[in-house]
C-alpha cells in the first residue's frame, strides 16, 4: 500500500501543544434565543473585524482564542454588546477535539491570508475567495483553457479549494479539492435573466449575492418569484425605507451597483426558512447541471465533456496552483505528506454477494449471469402510458422490452404482464380509474415524457398502494440499449418485491443497519432505510415528524430507533439483534445521550458512523514509469487511509469499474467515514460500508459510492420533499419506493 496517497499536502511544522492567547466573553447584550457556541462565533467575527481580521476564533461557548494579543476587545452592535477579558495563555492540545477544531479554524484563516499573498505574487494569474464552506478557494480569474464550450452568460473557472485537517498528533493536512466552478459572467445578474431570458426564470432555483461582507463568502438564497410592481427605490412598509437606501447605509455596494439597483425590480428569496425581499440586479443566477439541462441542454452536453479531471491532470494542476503558498502567521509552508504517520489499508470486497443457488460474486450486475436471490412478490405488472399522443405501437414496444428484460434476472415464472389499458392523460384521470377498480398487489410500469406530471401520477398510484416504475419514452433512440432495459427491469424487480442479491458473511456482528438522512433545506424530514445483515434485504422505511435545522430532536430520534427495533423484532420472532449500526448521512448532530439511553432501555449495543460524501481529499495511486516520470491513477475498491483511529478516507469503487470510456478520464470520489460512538473498530465499520456499497437494487452498471443504507435514506428523504405524505403513508414499507 506504499503507493496509495491523498490529494493533499501538509504544513512543514507540527502544531501540537500550540500556545494561544485566551479571552473570556462577557456579554452586556445578546439574543438569548441563539445557541451559546453560535453566539460565540458571532462575537469572534465582530472582534475579527475590529482587529483587522486577526487570527482568532471561539473556543466553546465562553472563550475566544487568538494567535496574538488583541487590542480592540469591545463589541458594539445593534443586537450584540460584549467585552473580552484576558484569561491567560492556553496550550491547545490536538488530542482534545474542541482544541483541535479551534486550531483548524485558525489555520483556515491563515490560509486565506496566504492566498492573498499568492494572488499578489501571481501577476494576475490567480485570485482567491472564501467558499460557502468557509474554506479558501484559489482560482484562475479567466475562463478555463480546458473548457472548449462557451456561453454568453457563463464562465467556467479552474478552482482549488484548500481544506485544513488537524490530526491528533499536531500534523496539519491541507486537502486539495480541484474542480471547475460554473459562474455567471460578471455582467449577468438576475435582472439580465428577467430582461433577456424570461423563460429561464422558472428553472432558476438559487441565486448568489453579487456583494459580500468582509471575511465572508457571498450568501446564497432560494429564488421564489419576481415582484414586478416594485423596484429598488420602492419604500417597503416593514423596513420603513427602500432596499437601495438600506444597502447604501450598509456600504458594501459600488456606485454602479447602487445606480443599477434603483432601476431593478424586486424579487422574493428565501434564506433557510425566512422569506425576504431583494433587488434582482444585486444577485446572480446559479447555474448547476439541473438548471442548465432545462435552459440550455445543448451547451451542457458540450460542457460536460470538458469538466472531468483525470488523476494525472488533477494532481499536477493542484500542485502548480499552490506552489509558493506560505502561511504568514504560523510561519509554515507546504510539503509532501509524510505517510509514515498515516495507516494505509486495502479492504476486501471479493465474493461478498450471493445470488440464486448459492452463486457468489462481487458485482450486483452479475445477477444477469447467476439470477436473483429472491423472487418478485407482486402478482401482476401493468403497463400504462401517460398521454394519448404517446400511445403508439413503438412506445408500447419499449415497455414490452423492459418487461422482457426481467427474464434475464430470474429463472422462475414472472408475474404476468397484462394487456395495455387505455392511456391516462393526467393524475385525475388515473385517480378516477383506480377509484372505480384498483388492481390488487400490482406494480405499474408507466411510460411518460418529460412534460408529464410524474409527481402527481406517482402520488395517485401511492394513494392506492400501487408500486410504480417509470420509464421515459422521449429519449434519443440510441439510449434504448440492452443495458437501459436491464436497469429498468432491475428497478421493476426490486419494487415488485424481488431481491437481486444477498450479502454473504458480513463483517462484524451487526444484525440491523439503519440509514438516517435529513432531507430538505429549512424544514427537514428524516428518512430511514434499514437492512438485515445477512440477507441484505430491506426491512422498510419509517416516517418521522418534520424537523427544524440540521439536528433531529431527541424524542424523534428515540421514536425512530424504537420503531426500527420493533420492525426488526417482528421479522425475527422477537429475537434481539446482536448489534445495531446507525449510518448518518452527513454529520451526526443528534444527541449521543439518546443512543446511550436506547442501549440501556433495550439491552442492545449501538455503533454510530458518519458517512460524509463530500469534503474528503481524492485518493490515488502513485507509480513511476520506465523513463522515471511519475504516473497517477485512480484507487482500487477498498483502498483506505486512516486519519485517526476513528476517521478514514475510503474508496468504494474504482476507475476500472467506470469502464474504458471514463475510467482514466475522471477522478474517483472517496467517502469520509467518522466513528462517533460504539465499541466496534473503525476497520470493521468501514468494511461493512464497503460491502453495503456494492448493492443498490436498480442500477446494475454503476453502483452508488454510498452504502445502500444512506443512499436509500438520501433518496427517500428527497422523495419525501416532493411527494404527498398522505399518499406515501399508504405504501407498503417494504417497497423501495424511492428507487
Amino acid at each position: 500500500m506504499e503507493n496509495l496517497a491523498l490529494s493533499a499536502l501538509q504544513l512543514d511544522s507540527k502544531l501540537d501543544r500550540y500556545i494561544v492567547c485566551r479571552y473570556r466573553i462577557v456579554y452586556q447584550k445578546r439574543d438569548e434565543t441563539i445557541p451559546g457556541e453560535q453566539l460565540a462565533r458571532k462575537a469572534a467575527y465582530e472582534i475579527q473585524k475590529a482587529n483587522d481580521f486577526a487570527l482568532l476564533t471561539n473556543l466553546g461557548n465562553q472563550h475566544i482564542v487568538s494567535l496574538k494579543p488583541i487590542s480592540q476587545r469591545g463589541i458594539e452592535s445593534t443586537h450584540l454588546q460584549a467585552n473580552l477579558i484576558e484569561d491567560g495563555d492556553l496550550e491547545l492540545d490536538c488530542s482534545i477535539e474542541q482544541h483541535q477544531q479551534a486550531l483548524q479554524r485558525l489555520v483556515n484563516q491563515d490560509i486565506n491570508k496566504a492566498a492573498w499573498k499568492l494572488k499578489k505574487s501571481s501577476q494576475g494569474k490567480l485570485d482567491y475567495k472564501k467558499a460557502a464552506s468557509g474554506n479558501t478557494e484559489i482560482f484562475e480569474p479567466i475562463h478555463s483553457t480546458r473548457i472548449n464550450a462557451r456561453a454568453t452568460y457563463l464562465d467556467a473557472f479552474c478552482s482549488l479549494q484548500l481544506s485544513p485537517e488537524v490530526l491528533a498528533n499536531g500534523t496539519v493536512l491541507i486537502g486539495l479539492h480541484l474542480k471547475h466552478n460554473l459562474v455567471a459572467k460578471s455582467d449577468i445578474s438576475l435582472q439580465w435573466i428577467i430582461d433577456k431570458r424570461p423563460d429561464w426564470l422558472q428553472s432558476i432555483k438559487k441565486v448568489r449575492h453579487r456583494y459580500f461582507d468582509p471575511g465572508k463568502a457571498p450568501l446564497v438564497a432560494e429564488f421564489l418569484r419576481v415582484e414586478d410592481s416594485l423596484n429598488g427605490n420602492s419604500v417597503l412598509p416593514h423596513m420603513g425605507q427602500s432596499l437601495v437606501s438600506y444597502h447604501q447605509a450598509k456600504g458594501l455596494l459600488s456606485e454602479r451597483q447602487l445606480a443599477e439597483a434603483t432601476k431593478s425590480v424586486l424579487i422574493k428569496v428565501k434564506y433557510g426558512k425566512n422569506e425576504a425581499d431583494h433587488i434582482a440586479s444585486l444577485v446572480e443566477p446559479m447555474f448547476d447541471f439541473d438548471t442548465l439541462s432545462k435552459i440550455d441542454s445543448i451547451f451542457l452536453n458540450k460542457l460536460a465533456k470538458d469538466l472531468k479531471w483525470s488523476l494525472n491532470d488533477r494532481i499536477r494542476t493542484s500542485a502548480k496552483m499552490v506552489k509558493g503558498l506560505y502561511l504568514p502567521n504560523f510561519n509554515c509552508k507546504l510539503e509532501q505528506v509524510d505517510y509514515q504517520i498515516l495507516h494505509r489499508q486495502r479492504l476486501n470486497h471479493q465474493q461478498m454477494l450471493q445470488f440464486a443457488n448459492g452463486a457468489k460474486s462481487s458485482r450486483e450486475q452479475d445477477v444477469l449471469r447467476h439470477k436473483a436471490f429472491g423472487n418478485m412478490t407482486r402478482t401482476q405488472v401493468i403497463p400504462l402510458i401517460a398521454g394519448e399522443k404517446n400511445n403508439t405501437e413503438q412506445n408500447k414496444q419499449l415497455l414490452c422490452n423492459a418487461y422482457q428484460a426481467l427474464q434475464q434476472l430470474t429463472t422462475t415464472e414472472l408475474p404476468p404482464f397484462t394487456k395495455f389499458p387505455n392511456p391516462v392523460e393526467n393524475a385525475a384521470e388515473l385517480d378516477a380509474r383506480l377509484n372505480e377498480r384498483c388492481p390488487p398487489n400490482a406494480i405499474l410500469l408507466i411510460g411518460l415524457i418529460d412534460k408529464s406530471d410524474k409527481v402527481a401520477i406517482r402520488d395517485t398510484a401511492f394513494s392506492y398502494g400501487l408500486a410504480t416504475q417509470f420509464m421515459r419514452l422521449d429519449h434519443r433512440p440510441n439510449v434504448y440499449s440492452p443495458s437501459y432495459f436491464n436497469n429498468v427491469a432491475a428497478g421493476l424487480f426490486s419494487k415488485g418485491g424481488g431481491q437481486l442479491c444477498a450479502i454473504d458473511d458480513m463483517p462484524g456482528e451487526t444484525d440491523l443497519f439503519i440509514g438516517l438522512d435529513m432531507g430538505g433545506i429549512s424544514v427537514r424530514a428524516p428518512g430511514f432505510a434499514f437492512l438485515f445483515l445477512r440477507s441484505g434485504a430491506q426491512l422498510g422505511w419509517q416516517l418521522a415528524d418534520k424537523q427544524q435545522g440540521e439536528r433531529m430532536q431527541d424524542e424523534a430520534l428515540m421514536s425512530l430507533l424504537d420503531k426500527s427495533l420493533t420492525t426488526y423484532l417482528r421479522s425475527c420472532s422477537g429475537e434481539l439483534p446482536k448489534r445495531i449500526t446507525l449510518h448518518r448521512d452527513g454529520k451526526f448532530y443528534e444527541s449521543i445521550e439518546v443512543i446511550e439511553q436506547f442501549e440501556q432501555k433495550h439491552g442492545v449495543k449501538v455503533d454510530v458512523l458518519e458517512v460524509l460524501k463530500s469534503g474528503a481529499p481524492v485518493l490515488y495511486r502513485r507509480s513511476r514509469m520506465a523513463d522515471g516520470t511519475k504516473e497517477f491513477s485512480n484507487p482500487n475498491v477498498g483502498d483506505a487511509i486512516y486519519l485517526s483511529d476513528h476517521e478514514m478516507i475510503l474508496s468504494t469503487y474504482s476507475g476500472e469499474e467506470l469502464g474504458k470510456i471514463w475510467g482514466d478520464k475522471v477522478s474517483v470520489r472517496p467517502l469520509r467515514l467518522r466513528k462517533r460512538y460504539g465499541d466496534v473498530s473503525l476497520e470493521t465499520l468501514a468494511h461493512q460500508v464497503l460491502v453495503l456499497s456494492r448493492i443498490h437494487g436498480a442500477s446494475l452498471y454503476r453502483h452508488p459510492r454510498l452504502p445502500v443504507t444512506t443512499h436509500h435514506a438520501d433518496r427517500f428523504a428527497t422523495l419525501r420533499q416532493e411527494t404527498c405524505i398522505d399518499a406515501l403513508s399508504k405504501m407498503d414499507r417494504l417497497c423501495p419506493v424511492y428507487l
